[in-house]
């Protein structure tokens, strides 16, 4: 049962999916980052019985969301945290707007990681921010800070956007490369929003590290953004969660929700939450098996069929980041190639920035026949022979 749970193909056309949306129901979709697999029974039968008191009307928090949701930071990630100082926010990438949009001046320089999960990165732009990008290094198939690179940007910055783990490199960051960004953070004194949202998904031994719990600095200047959306597959209901601990910066953050005109969380929001955070432990641990099991058959498929490429050396997130530039072909090439030869949408890499050209991103959570059936349609249609 553990393994089966997560086999069922399940069929997203006709239900507005974002990921599935291509006209051509040929195409497989292993792109945008939701899971082709189903929510968890508890969170399916929860929902069923909203759905069946047929009156969807305003809702409001429950009264224990937070100390729930405190609870789940402690277990996961030994992260203990003021149930006061969660505020509830739909989508993260809301709560990076709002910060830029009132915390910040037009003109002020924010400084990301690149590549970089596109929505951050047009959050600071479309705002009239300036966007500063300090480049991972990317060596030996693995990435890293340049550190000498990111202290000039915090020089002229006023706030930093993390990713942790990375999107889209997989990188899970190192408890040493987290104190280092908050010691340069409090050097410069840079604000720091911290996009935590693949906490629950890191393949190997380590545990996920909040940046915030590393630094006094960083805990009194910082909006740690959380969500179940990824781990449980209901990002469509619009669920996350902003640790602020400062209560002038809390305090003004509500202010901003009510004027942004967010004021109830969805009616499936609720109880989806909490079944999430107080059944879903053993299920998790059942589906990161799963997953762990996905990648591996990924990297060994490249690895024998396409040797060219080469697979980022990660342990985060449930994608995978794959180099091709030894192909020696150009992204249209590649796009025909998988789009309209195989039928198969990945990420591509320009859409993360410059230096995301000659990659692309691979979403593996989705049922490993799916998975079998893309990568048979990649290697029978390969024309680089």
């Amino acid at each position: 049962m553990p393994e089966s749970q997560f086999e069922h193909v399940i069929s997203r056309h006709g239900s507005y999916s974002a990921k599935w949306s291509n006209d051509n129901q040929y195409v497989i979709a292993l792109s945008v980052a939701d899971m082709d697999i189903a929510a968890p029974d508890f969170i399916v039968n929860s929902l069923a019985e909203f759905v069946q008191k047929s009156i969807y009307g305003y809702t409001l928090l429950s009264k224990d969301w937070n100390t729930v949701t405190a609870a789940w930071f402690n277990r996961h990630y030994h992260w203990k945290v003021n149930p006061e100082h969660i505020v509830f926010c739909p989508r993260v990438v809301q709560a990076v707007s709002l910060y830029i949009q009132n915390y910040t001046h037009s003109g002020d320089k924010i400084t990301i990681l690149s590549p970089a999960y596109s929505p951050i990165s047009q959050a600071v732009v479309v705002n009239q921010r300036t966007l500063l990008e300090s480049q991972l290094i990317y060596a030996n198939n693995r990435y890293q800070i340049d550190f000498t690179d990111l202290e000039e940007k915090f020089r002229q910055s006023v706030c930093f956007i993390l990713i942790s783990p990375h999107n889209p490199t997989g990188t899970v960051w190192s408890k040493q490369d987290l104190i280092k960004i908050a010691e340069l953070a409090e050097k410069y004194q840079v604000f720091i929003i911290s996009d935590d949202v693949h906490a629950d998904f890191i393949f190997n031994s380590e545990q996920h590290q909040v940046i915030s719990a590393l630094s006094t600095y960083v805990a009194q200047n910082s909006f740690i953004c959380t969500s179940p959306a990824k781990t449980f597959n209901i990002a469509g209901l619009e669920v996350a969660n902003i640790v602020i601990a400062n209560d002038k910066y809390r305090q003004k953050f509500k202010s901003c929700l009510v004027s942004a005109g967010i004021h109830n969380p969805g009616y499936f929001s609720v109880p989806a939450h909490l079944a999430a955070y107080t059944q879903g432990d053993q299920w998790l641990t059942q589906l990161k098996t799963y997953l762990a099991k996905n990648r591996k058959w990924v990297i060994e498929t490249c690895q024998q069929h396409f040797p060219q490429w080469q697979v980022t050396n990660s342990h985060g997130t449930y994608m995978l980041w794959i180099n091709y530039k030894n192909m020696n072909i150009t992204e249209q090439q590649l796009k025909h190639w998988f789009t309209e030869l195989a039928g198969v949408e990945m990420s591509f890499g320009s859409g993360f920035g410059a230096s995301g050209d000659g990659f692309f991103r691979i979403n593996i959570a989705t049922p490993r026949s799916l998975l079998n059936e893309a990568f048979e349609r990649l290697i029978s249609t390969f024309p680089y022979k």
